[in-house]
C-alpha cells in the first residue's frame, strides 16, 4: 500500500508541476488577450454599429408604414 501511495503522490506532483500547469497558464493568458482585443473592438466600433442598426430600424419602420398605408383591393 505504501508503494502505491508513493507512486500516486509522485504522479500528482508531476501533473501539478509539469507541463499541464504551463499549458493552463498559456491558455489563461491567451483568453485574457482575446478579451482585451474584444473590449477594444467594441469600444472602437460601437458608434458605427449603433448607427448601422439604427438605419436598419428606420428603413424597416418606413417599409412597414408604407405597406400599412397602401390601398390594396382584392380582385
Amino acid at each position: 500500500m505504501a508503494k502505491t501511495t508513493g507512486k500516486l503522490h509522485r504522479r500528482i506532483l508531476r501533473t501539478v508541476a509539469g507541463e499541464s500547469g504551463a499549458t493552463f497558464i498559456e491558455y489563461a493568458l491567451l483568453a485574457g488577450l482575446v478579451g482585451i482585443i474584444v473590449a477594444i473592438a467594441v469600444a472602437t466600433f460601437s458608434g458605427k454599429m449603433k448607427e448601422f442598426f439604427g438605419n436598419i430600424t428606420t428603413k424597416t419602420d418606413d417599409a412597414s408604414k408604407a405597406v400599412q398605408s397602401a390601398d390594396i383591393k382584392p380582385k
